[in-house]
């Protein structure tokens, strides 16, 4: 095992094994939380060629034997996210699945956030490099890390997790609120893949799927699906299921939501239609740029 990485001390409350969530009852959470330990350290060995540490090395110069640091640092439904640090220098998120997440959806993730950094890089986080362990059942990928980013979630209130000075959560007022709302279906109908024909779904607005940086822009962090969709019906789509609240325990009813997965607080008619106008220009003033 290359010497130079280290697992641990974890920088989330609690550490990983409160937060790993598993479809299989027979597996004990010490012994899934090993597996998830080993695919991250092989992911970042030198002596695994397809490791992320090569695929980084040849994107951006990083020395392959660096040090690298993993702590865990937060947790969604669908992935575990840890800090990765190279050389003491070199920040990146790297998500992994939680064990009741079948393979292939990271990957699907992966690929979802290139598409959309080559539709604009703004404000969605750059995907670096992807690393598979079949014989682990686990997959991952590596991310642009935002440092001391602001996670937009309900906490009963609508409102932020702070990581300094210590991490707390801040309820947003009211009219923050409303524009946290406008600005998440901006960005949904901005990055509507014209080419494809293809729309973002199963979004996780209530604490998974967006954040701030310290300078206050909104970013995009997961991608889960894209589905195939028109302009006009997708619209349609926002209009219809984001002015309803889909709380997390109610799994039952996505079955007939496409769109607006787990989120606590509904949103009103006239935010939705004011995101939407804000994506459609969001979107026309980039073409123009581009042209």
């Amino acid at each position: 095992m290359n010497n130079n990485i280290s697992y641990g001390p974890h920088l989330f409350p609690g550490g990983p094994e409160y937060y790993i969530r598993s479809n299989k009852p027979e597996m004990l959470i010490k012994e899934t939380h090993e597996k998830i330990r080993d695919t991250l350290i092989a992911s970042f060995s030198n002596d695994v060629p397809e490791s992320l540490i090569h695929q980084v090395s040849q994107q951006l110069g990083i020395d392959s034997n660096a040090e690298t640091k993993i702590a865990f640092m937060n947790y969604g439904d669908t992935q575990l996210v840890y800090l990765a640090t190279i050389n003491n220098k070199y920040k990146f998120a790297t998500l992994i699945n939680q064990p009741h997440t079948p393979l292939g959806k990271v990957k699907e993730e992966f690929e979802n956030l290139k598409r959309m950094t080559e539709i604009d890089p703004r404000f969605v986080v750059k995907p670096f490099a992807y690393f598979i362990r079949e014989e682990k059942w686990h997959e991952l990928y590596m991310s642009e890390y935002i440092n001391n980013a602001l996670c937009i979630a309900h906490n009963e209130e609508h409102g932020i997790y702070d990581p300094l000075p210590y991490y707390h959560f801040e309820t947003f007022s009211p009219k923050t609120s409303s524009i946290i709302h406008k600005n998440m279906i901006a960005l949904l109908v901005h990055y509507y893949d014209k080419e494809r024909g293809k729309w973002l779904a199963e979004t996780q607005v209530s604490g998974n799927d967006f954040l701030l940086t310290r300078e206050a822009e909104m970013k995009i962090i997961w991608a889960r699906k894209y589905m195939d969709i028109s302009f006009n019906e997708y619209l349609d789509l926002l209009r219809k299921e984001f002015v309803i609240g889909t709380n997390r325990t109610e799994s039952t009813i996505w079955k007939d939501i496409l769109i607006n997965h787990r989120s606590k607080k509904s949103m009103t008619p006239t935010e939705i239609e004011e995101g939407i106008q804000i994506g459609i220009q969001l979107s026309e003033q980039h073409q123009e740029k581009k042209l």
